[in-house]
């Protein structure tokens, strides 16, 4: 799954990634280090990369998705994550699938490890080796309100881990490389699905951090920063949201 990520807004670095055409203005002008899925009055916009009129567009919108026959409103159940294996059946999906799949930045996600004797989950930061910027496969959606008003919104996708993360956790987000760009955005749900597979373990880096960042509200570097690094600042921080 992926219910926690950072992306790092930096224009040049998203147009050399995504070679956006339309929107770079929208781009955030500070870092996201926590992000998460909305919630209650809570409302969370993130920057997408999808296609518009054969050119490619940077958008913010709402995560997580709201189907296209919701009226503009939540469902009661969650769509921050759409599973690879069953996306192309769900309601939910399947028309987003088909048609409207979208690249979600970042630097990075976080993931909870449930520890024998230890009282908390340990949370653990996922990013590229080289510290990168990347891209998780998305699906976006629009929904009209029942005033008429367009509400657009994301979900990421997961597949299933690879070895060196199912230690952490059974699910890991799918991460498109960026050969894969142009038929994730443009191509069939065939050639789309070809990129559909655990990143590989390699193109990884994966370490322990604070529970520092269970708290939604705390969203600064210390969220990423290793687990020893932090560890004094932990004792005055309290926790809470733990996934």
């Amino acid at each position: 799954m992926c219910g926690r990520y950072n992306v790092i807004p930096n224009a040049e670095a998203f147009l050399d990634a995504f070679d956006i055409s339309i929107g770079l203005e929208r781009l955030p002008e500070v870092p996201a280090y926590n992000i998460s899925p909305s919630m209650g009055k809570r409302i969370t916009r993130v920057p997408i990369v999808r296609m518009r009129a054969d050119q490619r567009e940077l958008a913010m919108v709402r995560w997580p998705l709201i189907p296209s026959w919701a009226k503009g409103q939540p469902v009661s159940y969650s769509t921050a994550n759409a599973k690879s294996e069953t996306m192309d059946k769900k309601p939910t999906y399947r028309r987003a699938w088909q048609r409207q799949r979208c690249l979600i930045p970042a630097n990075g996600y976080y993931e909870w490890q449930v520890v024998p004797q230890q009282k908390h989950k340990q949370p653990h930061h996922i990013c590229m080796a080289d510290r990168g910027l990347f891209a998780f496969g998305g699906l976006w959606e629009t929904s009209a309100t029942e005033q008429g008003d367009a509400v657009e919104s994301c979900t990421i996708v997961t597949t299933a881990a690879n070895i060196e993360l199912e230690h952490i956790h059974s699910r890991m987000p799918l991460i498109v490389p960026r050969e894969g760009y142009r038929d994730w955005l443009s191509g069939t749900s065939d050639e789309a699905a070809r990129w559909i597979r655990p990143s590989p373990a390699a193109l990884l880096e994966t370490y322990p951090v604070s529970t520092y960042v269970n708290n939604p509200a705390n969203d600064d570097a210390r969220c990423t920063a290793p687990l020893a690094s932090t560890h004094a600042a932990d004792r005055t921080t309290p926790t809470r949201h733990e996934p």
